[in-house]
């Protein structure tokens, strides 16, 4: 074999694999530090909340302390409707149980609205911010705040800034610390599905333009 041909070779190897891959990897090493948002979050008229998948209790008793705190004054709590045999729990037992849940954090029925959304091909966000939009020009709404886990916040607060620029609303996100850190999260399993799964989704809605 020539030493030029050696040489074409190990090129391509270089330029059409490797450096793809060390992209690849650079980028999800760095993602929990870009995957969540860094601008202040804002006091707001409402707080959006989806349920999917169906938040934890210690989850659910944060966004009790910030109602309670008067960040928001009302909780749109989206349930998505899953027909699936699959589904743990019917869309009304899943809707009674967080309604209860929340009412004994002190965050009362009178204060939560109910939105039910169909599966999209987009994802539910996207499905949620239309859904959204309707109700923050029925309501006159000036801001709404995004209740979100830590690493799916990024994702989340653009796809509703993409959503409802039609209207002059103020748009913030809330993000949940997660237990899994930057700097530990590739140690544990559950860590290393968490950001890699939620890595996945952002450049899928970048790619698709849901972003």
């Amino acid at each position: 074999m020539q030493v030029s041909d050696l040489y074409f070779r190990l090129k391509l190897l270089t330029f059409g694999f490797l450096c793809p891959v060390f992209i690849y990897l650079g980028l999800l090493l760095s993602s929990p530090y870009w995957l969540k948002v860094s601008s202040p979050f804002h006091k707001s008229d409402v707080a959006v909340l989806e349920t999917n998948p169906f938040p934890s209790k210690k989850f659910l008793k944060s966004v009790a302390i910030l109602f309670q705190k008067q960040t928001f004054s009302k909780l749109i709590l989206v349930i998505r409707e899953d027909k699936s045999d699959n589904a743990l729990f019917s869309v009304q037992e899943r809707e009674t149980k967080l309604i209860s849940y929340l009412a004994t954090l002190n965050l009362p029925q009178t204060s939560v609205q109910v939105l039910k959304i169909s599966p999209s091909k987009l994802g539910d966000t996207d499905e949620v911010a239309k859904n959204v939009l309707k109700i923050a020009v029925s309501e006159n709404l000036k801001s709404i705040l995004i209740l979100a886990r830590e690493y799916e916040s990024k994702r989340m607060l653009k796809i509703y800034q993409k959503n409802l620029a039609s209207l002059p609303l103020q748009i913030s996100a809330y993000p949940f610390a997660s237990e899994n850190t930057p700097s530990n999260w590739f140690l544990s399993e559950e860590g290393f599905r968490e950001v890699s799964l939620e890595f996945l989704k952002y450049i899928y809605s970048a790619v698709r333009g849901v972003i």
